[in-house]
């Protein structure tokens, strides 16, 4: 079945790769330098793009959704035997992956844990040398990224400039991306929002920060646009947003569609505008100049997090004594608290996934007792109960795992060769998004084999493991003095309780795009708990060529008191044949009781 924004293949396959001939590309291109960064984003610092416009992937063959590169030119090699042309850095959740994917030959791998991050881990290996001549893309890294590195390089007298993305791009053999999908408004039923209501209070906000009735608000992410315009484009696979620069002071919010996108039509609810004007400017650099221009401007404001290293040099060139604001994060902390209507669009949108992902777990149990089902097959099957209950896109792409390959902890290529064959574990990570604008993600499992068959104890103390770390947010209100790291510690504990740990996060936020800013559980977060906000909780285990468990639930942050009641939206049940219930305290046994109990009512249960 094909979704209403599915995209057809052909238009993100990046066709043959050739890393050697894509080195020799670069080489002749940007011979100049000693090294070159390359990562994963785009202008609009997305998490999610296609492989064409993937400057990271043409270096190294490696398709994760995250991780970066450098490029080390052979005059700097002629200089330092032994290293490699590239160097790969990526977090716990790919090493498995990065392994599979990438050329020894040509790659050496720099596998980090959780810390630190990937981008300081970049500035650890460059600082490594001094008096290097660095390229990066600028459009494509954020202002928060670039000045740390201009930090840590200067203190070595390395310098870094700006390289042309499109030249990368041709140079690495890849087309780029280009779309022209509408950009459409919701309706204020699934929001409880319009553009007057997000512009209204945007501006008493930016006056607060600024003091100012001439303040700027400049940003980039693609999710900022969508929730200050109240309004969806599916300009990427996966991803709900759309591909738009976006400028607001005084009444008018001037909407810039690149050359990415400016073929896009717009059509937007006249009736949500109030007293704000909307303009609409398409790949015109000059009639952006224009429509900025004919106000004064005593402070730009962005988030540096999620800005470009392009726009704020265009400001500070239009205003030069404006001052700068790099850490405005308004629109970030608000989209992250749901409105009411907003939770009714999340919890309709997790009930009809948690149906489709209930009815693809019983057809896959069901399966793999009669024969050799395939990950594709699962998956195929998922893509088909997803458009039944109305799906109009993935969320991201489907990770369903056969045995070993379930403990790949983001394993977006099923196989047609590998099989849930009797005694494995199956691996099942999807979601979707629906009309409302909203998606899911969820993550679940079965017990592969005929009826009868036992799993091995390892099998039954992983999952187990697993879902008492999982439920623990659930059981009862959560105090809400705890950081979002002290939660990520709280259920990881439980885990590494038993001897294990996992390389990935414990959860992230939810909204418009599966990955969401402002709330996170993990060792690096820097978030507070959040009222009203959605985020997974997602402890997992993963033993190298045997097989993995992750057990991913979706929460809904209620304000009780000196408390966080965590309202569970997926409801899906679980798989009874990898529990040992002789490990389960009774307040779990209630629990599991009580879910399996609603599981059933809903049709949703294992």
């Amino acid at each position: 079945m094909i979704l209403p924004y599915d995209f057809a293949p052909q238009q993100f396959d990046p066709g043959p790769f050739s890393l050697a001939q894509n080195l020799d590309a670069l080489e002749k291109r940007f011979a100049d330098f000693d090294a070159l960064v390359l990562n994963c984003k785009d202008p609009f610092i997305s998490e999610y793009i296609p492989l064409v416009n993937n400057h990271r992937y043409g270096v190294t063959g490696f398709t994760g959704s995250t991780g970066d590169a450098i490029y080390w030119t052979k005059a700097f090699r002629a200089k330092h035997p032994g290293q490699k042309p590239v160097s790969l850095f990526v977090d716990g959740r790919y090493h498995l992956q990065a392994d599979r994917e990438t050329d020894p030959q040509f790659v050496e791998m720099v596998k980090l844990e959780v810390e630190p991050n990937i981008s300081t881990a970049v500035m650890s290996k460059l600082s490594q040398y001094s008096g290097l001549k660095i390229g990066a893309d600028f459009e494509r890294t954020s202002i928060a990224v670039l000045n740390e590195l201009r930090e840590k390089l200067g203190a070595h007298q390395s310098t870094l400039s700006p390289l042309n993305g499109d030249e990368l791009l041709q140079a690495l053999g890849l087309k780029g991306w280009k779309i022209d999908r509408p950009i459409f408004s919701l309706p204020e039923a699934a929001t409880g929002r319009t553009i007057a209501k997000n512009l209204q209070a945007l501006s008493a906000a930016m006056k607060e920060a600024s003091g100012s009735d001439d303040a700027l608000l400049v940003t980039a992410a693609t999710d900022d646009a969508a929730f200050l315009l109240n309004a969806r484009g599916y300009h990427l696979p996966n991803t709900a947003s759309f591909l738009a620069y976006t400028f607001f002071t005084k009444k008018e919010l001037v909407v810039f569609l690149p050359s990415s996108s400016k073929g896009a039509p717009v059509e937007l609810d006249v009736g949500q505008y109030g007293e704000f004007q909307i303009t609409v400017i398409r790949d015109d650099l000059q009639a952006l100049k224009a429509a900025l221009k004919k106000y004064p401007v005593s402070d730009v404001l962005f988030n540096g997090g999620t800005m470009n290293g392009l726009l704020p040099t265009l400001l500070k060139e239009l205003f030069p004594q404006a001052r700068r604001d790099e850490n405005f994060k308004w629109v970030m902390k608000t989209r992250a608290k749901k409105t009411p209507e907003e939770m009714d669009s999340i919890r309709s949108a997790f009930l009809r996934s948690s149906r489709a992902i209930a009815k693809t777990l019983r057809w896959g149990k069901e399966e793999s007792q009669k024969r050799d089902l395939s990950e594709v097959e699962l998956s195929d099957y998922l893509h088909r109960a997803y458009g039944e209950e109305g799906a109009v896109s993935l969320s991201f792409t489907t990770i369903s795992g056969a045995g070993p390959n379930s403990a790949v902890v983001h394993y977006t290529t099923p196989s047609s060769k590998e099989f849930f064959s009797k005694g494995r574990l199956a691996l099942l990570d999807s979601g979707a998004y629906y009309s409302n604008g909203f998606c899911t993600d969820c993550t679940r499992g079965f017990f592969a084999g005929s009826k009868g068959d036992q799993p091995e104890a390892w099998q039954k103390e992983i999952y187990t493991t697993t879902l008492k770390a999982a439920i623990q947010p659930f059981l009862k209100p959560v105090d809400g003095k705890l950081s979002c790291r002290e939660v990520d510690a709280m259920v990881r504990g439980k885990v590494k309780a038993a001897g294990y740990d996992y390389l990935h996060g414990t959860g992230h936020g939810i909204g418009i795009h599966v990955h969401e800013d402002g709330i996170r559980f993990s060792t690096l977060s820097t978030y507070d708990q959040s009222s009203n906000a959605c985020v997974s909780v997602e402890p997992g285990i993963y033993l190298k060529d045997q097989g993995g468990v992750r057990v991913e639930n979706v929460a809904l942050l209620h304000p009780e008191g000196n408390t966080y009641r965590y309202e569970n939206v997926v409801l899906v049940g679980y798989e009874w044949d990898l529990i040992d219930e002789s490990k389960l305290t009774e307040v779990e046994k209630t629990y599991l009781s009580q879910y399996e109990a609603e599981c059933k009512k809903l049709g949703t249960q294992l």
